[in-house]
């Protein structure tokens, strides 16, 4: 009986034994199948997000591909009304002519800067003189043209990275036969000083002007002279010519003085405002000249003469009373342009300067007068491109057809 006990439990054991050999040698090949299938559906994902970027890239694609013809037939409309619009635009070829490219490109870099002298006579016959300089402003911009419709974008780095509040925008259109500039000036940041200090110092917030100008001009030959040829490289001057033009200027506005500018004791009345209102008319003379290949040089001088102004002149005495002055007009009260300009050019691409400097003088050095000095500079680099749409077939050479006789 012993015997048969010991052989049952003997058997179990090996059962045991047998069954936990059994597990471990199959337990391996489980773990290895839910890994293989893991990976195949990680595999199918990556797959699936595939053919979804791949669906996504080629819907976009189409409706790029289906708005290209209507964006070369919307083109080709504009370019129509365009040449409508250019035809009309009488020129000598020989002298002045549109770029062959279609778009003119132009990075630019514009300094700004402005100079006043104030001189004013107390009733006690003492004299002040008052110089007020605004800090030197810069922008940075692009401007693009398009068979001459132009558009520009400027940024000042000093007005972004610091509190100066300084602005001016202007509205240009210049053509060979007339332009419009309408500007408006805001300024700030002014350095002064009177004529017993030999250092200026900057002023107070209380010290700013304001300025509203709207000047045009006229030229007689603009069948061979072409001023945007250099201000703005939409035109292309072939040959050296010149020419008479008339202009007109409005200008209105009004600067404000701080207190900080008098320092001293002896002048009894203190200038704070002045008002400004002029209108001026005059001729002048602008000539380019081109200089071999590659250079192109403009000079142009345009006085005119105040016929219509309206200066006063706000100051207070010690005392703190107020008191209007009417400028009285001199003989010649004037107003005069300049203009400077000097472009390299080579293949599609160019470089230049230029700059524009107008000075006004008005009033009676022996009462109350005032000169006002503006100057801009300009440097750029510029490339014109030539689109497809408008790109010209090549000419095709005819083969010459020969014969030969038998």
């Amino acid at each position: 009986m012993k015997t048969k006990l010991l052989c049952l439990l003997f058997a179990l054991t090996v059962c045991t034994m047998a069954d936990g050999k059994s597990t471990a040698i199959f337990a391996p090949d489980s773990l290895s199948a839910d890994t293989t299938k893991n990976d195949t559906t990680k595999t199918s994902l990556l797959q699936r997000l595939q053919e979804k970027k791949e669906q996504i890239v080629q819907n976009i694609q189409e409706k790029i591909d289906s708005l290209k013809p209507k964006a070369e037939e919307a083109m080709i409309k504009a370019d129509s009304i365009l040449d409508v619009r250019n035809a009309k635009i009488t020129t000598d070829t020989l002298w002045v002519a549109r770029p062959q490219e279609t778009w003119t490109f132009r990075a630019k870099v514009d300094g700004f800067g402005e100079m006043m002298h104030l001189r004013s006579v107390d009733p006690d016959g003492t004299k002040g003189n008052y110089y007020l300089t605004a800090d030197p402003k810069i922008t940075l911009g692009i401007m693009a043209n398009y068979r001459g419709i132009s558009a520009s974008l400027s940024l000042s780095p000093s007005k972004i990275l610091s509190d100066i509040s300084d602005m001016m925008s202007a509205i240009n259109y210049y053509s060979n036969t007339f332009g419009i500039d309408l500007t408006f000036e805001k300024v700030n940041s002014f350095r002064g000083r009177s004529s017993l200090l030999s250092h200026s110092h900057k002023l107070s917030d209380a010290t700013n002007m304001r300025q509203f100008a709207l000047t045009g001009y006229y030229v007689f030959n603009g069948k061979k002279f072409s001023l945007p040829a250099v201000f703005n490289s939409t035109w292309v001057q072939k040959r050296s010519a010149g020419s008479f033009l008339v202009q007109a200027a409005f200008n209105t506005g009004r600067v404000k003085i701080g207190g900080d500018l008098n320092t001293d004791e002896t002048v009894t009345s203190i200038p704070e405002r002045i008002d400004m209102n002029s209108f001026a008319i005059g001729a002048g003379y602008g000539y380019n000249l081109v200089a071999g290949k590659h250079w192109l040089i403009h000079a142009t001088a345009q006085p005119s003469i105040m016929v219509w102004q309206n200066y006063k002149l706000h100051t207070t005495d010690r005392k703190g009373k107020e008191e209007v002055n009417k400028m009285d007009t001199d003989r010649i009260n004037f107003f005069l342009v300049g203009r400077l300009g000097a472009i390299y050019s080579w293949n599609r691409y160019f470089i230049g300067l230029t700059s524009v400097i107008q000075h006004s003088k008005s009033g009676k050095d022996s009462d109350f007068a005032l000169r006002d000095t503006q100057w801009q500079a300009r440097a750029f680099f510029g490339w014109r491109v030539q689109t497809k749409l408008h790109r010209r077939p090549e000419p095709v050479k005819k083969r010459r057809r020969t014969t030969r006789r038998r």
